[in-house]
């Protein structure tokens, strides 16, 4: 019948659309990239690290990226998130405290892509999913761990940290961080 002939056209048509804007987001970030404007994060520890400074104005995230949230509490009481894939998972020490080495107690445990999508807003984002169906899709996701931002200003999210920053957003490619300067031994 033709009506479900033009549903099903109008359906490739969107398809495209959604295609040509995956792209250009894309694109708009790997111009970033070339340019050095230091206006991009890429990565799961330094985008959340973004993310959480509301540097973050156009999170892109793959849309089969998988990864969990954890909630933890440390023998202090202390609160400990982390993001872990499911590799990072099979590893026991990922569920220890790095200052004490004992386990920390599970407060709570959801899906990384469930929880983005309740708090993208709180923190002055606009959420993007992207495939991996493109070769674009597929090098941002390859290359750059399937989650990045674009900044709204120029930041180097390897200068953040503070107390326990490794804790927060645990990725396998994170350095040792540099030791953080006392800007109050300057004044």
């Amino acid at each position: 019948n033709g009506f479900d002939q033009a549903i099903n056209l109008s359906q490739e048509a969107l398809a495209n659309v959604k295609f040509v804007q995956e792209k250009k987001l894309i694109d708009k970030f790997f111009n970033e990239i070339s340019q050095d404007t230091g206006k991009i994060s890429y990565g799961m520890a330094d985008t959340l690290k973004a993310l959480d400074m509301g540097a973050v104005e156009t999170l892109i995230v793959w849309e089969n990226l998988e990864a969990t949230r954890y909630v933890f509490r440390d023998a202090d009481g202390s609160e400990v998130e982390r993001v872990l894939t499911p590799i990072q998972e099979s590893d026991r020490t990922n569920f220890l405290d790095s200052s004490t080495g004992a386990e920390l107690e599970l407060v709570s445990k959801e899906p990384f892509l469930e929880w983005m999508a309740e708090v993208y807003k709180q923190k002055g984002a606009i959420l993007e999913f992207i495939t991996d169906k493109s070769p674009e899709g597929s090098q941002f996701v390859t290359g750059f761990g399937g989650i990045g931002g674009l900044l709204r200003w120029q930041l180097d999210v390897t200068q953040l940290g503070g107390e326990n920053m490794d804790d927060l957003y645990y990725d396998d490619d994170d350095e040792e961080a540099p030791p953080e300067e006392d800007f109050d031994d300057y004044f």
